[in-house]
């Protein structure tokens, strides 16, 4: 959730340290100040390890942020990630040292960190000649700001940053009938699978590759973008069963389509849990295995664990292993083949399509030199990779490889990835411009009323 006001933010410690993802929750012009970093630097070492743990996630948060950029850009602004939804402005990095201090202030008795931070936004409210909001936790810190004639709130409830928010979609949904729009049939139809519109009808991110689709039930593959138009083709209204498996709204009709198209040599598929991204990479992968005989096996691995670690001492062999740590993969088949008579034949019946999938789950640490060939390789939980773990893993793929990442930023749970520099968020940034690669950001969740309240809510 972005939060939308039209008014410049300066951050303050308690929010940042509350929530990192502060930096990310608004659409305005962000200002964090030399004096913020340094209470980040000192709260870095706190006893507190939870304290301490957020400092360095919001530290590594801003040098994700920042990293690449001079002093000179930092006093101008960098822009923060947008995307469809989440339109956001410039991240200001401010020196509030040298700033002459309010009078008011001078002889302050509280904080002296909370003062230079006060002035400092007394100062840019001055300076730009517009309201400035200071964020923090402190009531005492937005009481002071308010007697000085500076806007201060509370961190925002929910800033939950979805993928959708921070990402490239490689989808744009238009309300009503997108035909509609067009003057007259001269206007956009080329051929019986081609059709032209313009340009201006579509956002800046559609390019070649990208997806479309509106509430008349098209749903459109971008072949070309020029400056003056945009040149698509239609995808068959009705989408044929993968694996028994059919869409229950138009982004699983694109994923499935992107899933078991034979141009696509990588699939990039991220947003919230439950909506549907490991079921129907798993249904493309068995429909493709043992109906279409396209590949020889399916390779799953998991992101998170055994990551650059021998998998130990557990009983069993390598895949016995890794399947406790799998069961999003097993869910999927198990909820796919759920109607047999009794729990024992379902699970029967899922031994016998890992056997005659040739299914191998393996882990991370294994993957070092090895090159898959005839294979459709699943990568899950990938929003806990670096940028240099996604490029070792996207670099296995040999002969007749098609390689799926699955992934959701917002249950990134290691502590050295951040949204803006996890591998997925990197993949996506690299591979949407690559001419066979497809990239999908969900934005519906098809489990439980429970599931979706919760993924919008909590």
């Amino acid at each position: 959730m972005i939060a939308k006001t039209n008014i410049p933010r300066v951050l303050d410690t308690s929010a940042l340290v509350h929530d990192p993802k502060s930096l990310l929750a608004y659409e305005d012009d962000i200002y964090i100040c030399l004096t913020v970093l340094e209470e980040l630097d000192n709260l870095k070492e706190r006893r507190d390890k939870s304290v301490s743990a957020d400092a360095r996630v919001c530290i590594r948060m801003l040098e994700d942020l920042v990293s690449g950029h001079d002093a000179d850009q930092l006093g101008k602004g960098i822009a923060l990630p947008s995307s469809e939804t989440g339109k956001r402005g410039k991240l200001f990095i401010g020196i509030d040292t040298n700033l002459e201090v309010e009078s008011s202030l001078q002889h302050g008795i509280g904080s002296e960190a909370d003062n230079r931070i006060i002035n400092f936004a007394f100062q840019l409210q001055k300076k730009l000649e517009k309201p400035v909001s200071i964020v923090t936790r402190d009531i005492n810190m937005r009481l002071k700001a308010r007697t000085l004639g500076i806007t201060a709130e509370d961190v925002s409830i929910d800033n939950s940053i979805a993928d959708i928010d921070l990402l490239y979609s490689g989808v744009q949904a238009f309300e009503g009938d997108l035909f509609a729009r067009v003057k007259s049939d001269a206007d956009f139809e080329l051929s019986g699978e081609v059709y032209r519109f313009d340009r201006n009808l579509f956002n800046s991110d559609a390019q070649f590759n990208s997806y479309w689709y509106d509430e008349a039930g098209h749903i459109g593959l971008i072949s070309e973008v020029t400056k003056a138009h945009v040149y698509t083709k239609l995808l068959p209204r009705k989408q044929e069963r993968i694996w028994g498996i059919l869409p229950k709204n138009p982004r699983q009709h694109i994923a499935l389509s992107q899933l078991t198209d034979p141009h696509y040599d990588l699939n990039i598929l991220l947003g919230p849990a439950g909506s549907g991204k490991t079921f129907l990479a798993v249904a493309a992968a068995l429909h493709q295995v043992l109906e279409k005989k396209k590949y020889k096996k399916i390779v799953v691995v998991r992101s998170r664990d055994f990551m650059d670690e021998d998998p130990g001492f557990l009983p069993g062999d390598l895949t016995e292993k890794s399947l406790p740590l799998l069961a999003g993969i097993t869910d999927a088949l198990i909820s796919m083949h759920s109607d047999e008579e009794d729990e024992h034949t379902t699970h029967t019946t899922i031994e016998h399509i890992i056997e005659r999938a040739n299914i191998e789950f393996t882990s991370m640490a294994y993957f070092r030199g090895r090159s898959l060939d005839d294979a459709f390789l699943i990568i899950d939980e990938a929003q806990n990779m670096t940028r240099a773990q996604m490029k070792g893993m996207l670099s296995r793929g040999g002969r007749n490889c098609r390689t799926v990442v699955l992934g959701n930023l917002a249950q990134i749970d290691d502590k050295f990835v951040t949204p803006a520099s996890s591998g997925a968020s990197a993949a996506v940034n690299v591979y949407r411009n690559y001419d066979r690669g497809s990239i999908l950001i969900f934005d519906e969740v098809e489990r439980s009323s429970l599931a979706d309240f919760t993924e919008k809510n909590f």
